[in-house]
């Protein structure tokens, strides 16, 4: 009770629920999500490590040269027909960049999405998903795509926490990134019970407990569900990025199974494992090796994910994602819609 109070007492000094009050009591998910990727799924411009580490980046596609560079405390972007330029600077940078960063800028009022994104793998830019087919008839087609205000909210949606709307087109104030209170609805009135020393009333709902269909839609607030992809597309190996969609087509998923849903293998708090032998042990929770409702693998006892979760790359994204249709994949099959 004693380090209840002590705990509130340090709580009562901070606002509303963040990432280092819930690390008070929860600081094992606290530390594990300083790297997580959600925690860094929006960065202003000029925060990013990438813009950092890359000053000066360029690409050329027809007659246009496009070019992000570093101009004192502000990440340019350019787009240039050798004739005249549009510049602007880059206001924002979505995602943590496993795959890779898409960068904002403002003109006349209006939102627009660079043309040019960042590709780790490829070392600079390259398309933006989507605009390598998108006309490019003049500069400023050339240079982006234009976001309604619709989309800008469900952008900064997704990739922050707490964003407060003015009249204007972007959010007058916001938490970069994914916080713990964009999944733990509530969080705030149970930091606020905290700070009462009030036990009782800060408890939450587990999500683990939660049913994988429960949990899936929880996540599809942001990652699409089966029915927006059932029903709009992508069709073919671009839909590969979309994991629930592909999970539920498995022959294996079950609404109910809670050893198939998405924090069965994925720690939400921490990073991604590379390693495919990790999810070992998750495969075993529904194939221990002799169970008579699933059969034993005549393959391999281990690195279940390499052929059961086979690697694709999207044309264009410089990444291969794993497809999370669990089936048995054999080398020259048709990839599944």
């Amino acid at each position: 009770m004693i380090r209840w109070f002590l705990l509130a007492g340090q709580l009562a000094a901070w606002g509303t629920a963040s990432a280092q009050e819930c690390g008070l009591c929860h600081r094992r998910e606290a530390e594990a999500a300083k790297s997580s990727p959600m925690s860094h799924a929006l960065q202003p411009a000029r925060e990013s490590d990438f813009l950092k580490n890359n000053p000066d980046l360029g690409f050329r596609s027809g007659n246009f040269v496009y070019s992000v560079r570093s101009e004192g405390d502000q990440i340019i972007y350019s787009v240039t027909d050798g004739t005249t330029s549009m510049n602007a600077p880059i206001e924002w940078a979505f995602g943590a960049g496993i795959v890779g960063q898409t960068y904002l800028y403002r003109r006349g009022g209006a939102w627009y999405e660079a043309s040019a994104s960042f590709y780790p793998e490829a070392k600079g830019l390259d398309w933006t998903p989507g605009h390598a087919g998108r006309p490019h008839r003049n500069l400023e087609e050339a240079a982006g795509r234009k976001i309604d205000p619709e989309e800008v909210r469900r952008c900064f949606g997704c990739h922050s926490t707490g964003a407060i709307w003015g009249p204007a087109s972007g959010p007058e104030a916001l938490t970069a990134g994914v916080q713990c209170i964009q999944c733990h609805v509530g969080a705030d009135r149970h930091a606020a019970a905290v700070k009462r020393g009030d036990a009782a009333g800060a408890a939450l709902p587990k999500l683990a407990a939660r049913e994988t269909e429960e949990l899936g839609n929880l996540c599809s607030k942001c990652h699409p569900s089966w029915a927006d992809i059932a029903t709009n597309g992508p069709r073919g190996t671009g839909n590969v990025r979309f994991q629930f969609y592909r999970l539920t087509n498995s022959r294996c998923y079950d609404a109910a199974d809670t050893r198939i849903a998405c924090i069965a293998c994925h720690d939400p708090h921490g990073g991604l494992s590379e390693d495919s032998s990790t999810y070992d042990s998750k495969c075993r929770q529904c194939h221990p090796g002799v169970d008579t409702r699933a059969k034993t693998c005549p393959v391999s006892k281990g690195d279940c994910i390499a052929c059961h979760m086979p690697k694709v790359e999207v044309p264009g994204l410089h990444y291969q994602f794993t497809d999370h249709w669990i089936r048995a994949a054999k080398p020259g099959d048709t990839y599944p819609n």
